[in-house]
């Protein structure tokens, strides 16, 4: 159960806005709850409650649901978030993909689809955002009560501004005030590392955990920093930029224009980079049969898949990689000495050839004291935080 410590019992009459909204999050994040749970969470009054709960039944924005187990009287009535209320809208801008989503006041998919914008310009991927963002505002039969826009890159997210989306090209882009003036529906804008950081948070790993380090290792290393509950962003929107620690100095040129990054080490794009070095050095892979010769065709895939088949370059390489993931951690862990460091992105997909050299590094490169209150963990790889994350956002700032 969601506790929310520390609240002063105050008047229903005199703050009736802010304890209804304390009370409709106590619900949305416990899922189900009664009413004498919700007044010992919030440290409100049975009557205040009670008061509440009818004006927001009446409102149709919660809804009475099944008896909860009784203690020795009458069953209490558990009460939930009505998935009727209103629906939101989701869309995640990817590398390669958008994905949109019309979601019900429970989080409930009732529609989503896929487009393909590899190929897109960034106007044309501007105006497939509209449209969907349309379609799903004319099949919901609700008020659409949010809209959530998940980028890749910076982002200012208080003023809903695409700082730099690198895959599809957006400098300095005001999508918040686009939509908003095209729909006149509130709308929200985060990092793609951020949202999924914050998925984990509401309803995954993460749930409840106060101080966390998210590692998104992917093409690159984005990271997200929770620090007593909320995300720490910096005085400038932009904290987090771990992947851009330098790990050492005589290392592989980085993205950002700096030698020996942790994104240049230890990423999948630095595994690629690796496995493609060591067969052009004439290393034999399985690697390079797998894409015909065409060394420029090699993913990540392929180079789990050789390891899966016991590949000598492919093994070696996760290593390698494992072994600066490792010092990369150890230094997160020694300097914030967070509860948890959540691994996800695509090198989940490699957890097992990596996860004994990443977990020993740690421990070998880390304080006692700070390693041994920490826990390391890797995301599941199916379940969308991202999702999740800005969908949270959303109801957060609704309600």
């Amino acid at each position: 159960m969601v506790i929310l410590a520390d609240l002063i019992p105050v008047s229903y009459k005199l703050l009736k806005g802010m304890n209804e909204s304390l009370i409709l999050n106590v619900i949305r994040h416990n899922k189900y709850v009664s009413r004498s749970e919700i007044a010992k969470i919030t440290n409100l009054t049975p009557p205040t409650v009670t008061n509440i709960i009818n004006k927001l039944l009446e409102d149709g924005l919660v809804k009475e649901d099944k008896l909860g187990e009784s203690s020795g009287g009458r069953p209490p009535v558990i009460l939930k978030i009505n998935n009727e209320a209103f629906d939101i809208i989701v869309i995640i801008i990817g590398t390669d993909i958008m994905e949109e989503y019309l979601l019900d006041a429970e989080l409930t998919i009732r529609e989503s689809k896929v487009d393909n914008i590899k190929k897109e310009d960034s106007e044309s991927i501007f105006k497939l955002l509209f449209d969907r963002i349309r379609h799903l505002k004319d099949i919901s039969k609700k008020e659409i009560a949010g809209i959530g826009i998940v980028v890749r890159g910076p982002v200012k997210s208080s003023e809903g501004i695409s700082v730099f989306s690198p895959n599809i090209g957006w400098k300095n882009v005001p999508i918040k005030d686009m939509i908003e003036k095209e729909f006149g529906i509130p709308t929200f804008v985060e990092n793609d590392v951020r949202a999924m950081a914050l998925g984990e948070f509401y309803n995954g790993i993460a749930k409840n955990v106060g101080n966390v380090v998210f590692l998104k290792v992917g093409h690159g290393i984005g990271s997200t920093i929770i620090l007593d509950g909320k995300i720490y962003r910096g005085i400038n929107d932009m904290a987090g930029e771990i992947g851009h620690t330098t790990i050492d100095v005589a290392g592989p040129k980085c993205s950002c224009g700096n030698y020996g990054c942790f994104e240049a080490l230890a990423s999948e794009k630095a595994l690629v980079n690796n496995v493609v070095k060591r067969i052009k050095e004439g290393s034999y892979s399985l690697v390079s049969e797998y894409v015909n010769g065409d060394l420029e065709n090699i993913t990540t895939r392929f180079v789990y898949k050789a390891a899966e088949e016991g590949d000598e370059v492919a093994l070696s390489e996760l290593n390698k990689i494992a072994i600066y993931l490792g010092i990369g951690i150890a230094n997160i862990v020694n300097v914030f000495s967070p509860e948890l460091v959540l691994i996800s992105g695509g090198i989940v997909r490699g957890r097992k050839f990596i996860e004994d050299v990443v977990l020993d590094t740690i421990k070998r490169r880390s304080f006692e004291a700070n390693y041994s209150s920490c826990s390391i963990a890797f995301s599941n790889p199916d379940y969308n935080t991202a999702l999740m994350g800005i969908s949270n956002i959303i109801l957060d700032s609704i309600l």
